[in-house]
């Protein structure tokens, strides 16, 4: 991050990282010219269901490498740090698991940006691939798919949240939440067999 050195901030709490209102996850932390940030992915954070078969009924990891695009405005002294916190829920289950806490400054971000001292801005992120069954206790892969007889299917539903903080050099500080769902569903496949042959038959 050219110009910047940004500071790591301590990791969130539950309470902190699914109370935020409905303006915050819309990104409008501020009205008039009060500094504002947002995130921004073709107006939404999105989420592609997937699918697999395996024969076994069971995964081996499910995944997510989200990209960002985020913008501010009337920051006086530009932006001093942003930081960065990704969780992972299964729909309907209590809990959370913490995929990603750091600033944006960490070697596992990719950050495009034109610089963080003006006024108002955009950076690009692009995260490393994470995980969501290998970090923590609520998502695992235990709860996707499973024994499953052969011809089965099971789908299970992942809402991934993700905040930033963003903090400028006056003190100033807006934070956005987004959240995306997405499905993951297992298809054991029901066993085939063919059979060919000849009988090479000869008389005498």
């Amino acid at each position: 991050m050219p110009g910047r050195t940004l500071n790591r901030r301590t990791m969130l709490t539950r309470g902190t990282a699914f109370a935020a209102s409905l303006t915050a996850a819309l990104g409008l932390g501020y009205a008039g010219s009060r500094p504002a940030a947002a995130i921004e992915t073709d107006g939404r954070f999105l989420a592609d269901d997937v699918r697999v078969e395996r024969n076994d009924g069971e995964l081996r990891a499910v995944t997510v490498e989200p990209t960002v695009d985020l913008r501010w405005v009337d920051f006086g002294g530009g932006v001093a740090s942003i930081d960065v916190t990704i969780s992972a829920a299964l729909v309907g289950t209590p809990g959370f698991d913490v995929l990603f806490d750091a600033s944006v400054a960490d070697d596992s971000i990719a950050v495009e940006t034109d610089g963080f001292d003006a006024t108002a801005g955009t950076a690009s992120l692009t995260f490393d691939r994470l995980d969501v069954t290998a970090i923590g206790t609520h998502v695992t892969l235990d709860d996707f798919g499973g024994d499953l007889a052969p011809g089965e299917s099971a789908t299970t539903e992942v809402e991934l949240t993700m905040r930033i903080d963003v903090v400028g050099t006056q003190d100033e500080t807006v934070t956005t939440v987004e959240t995306a769902r997405f499905g993951v569903t297992v298809h054991n496949p029901e066993g085939r067999a063919t059979t060919s042959g000849r009988a090479n038959t000869h008389a005498e």
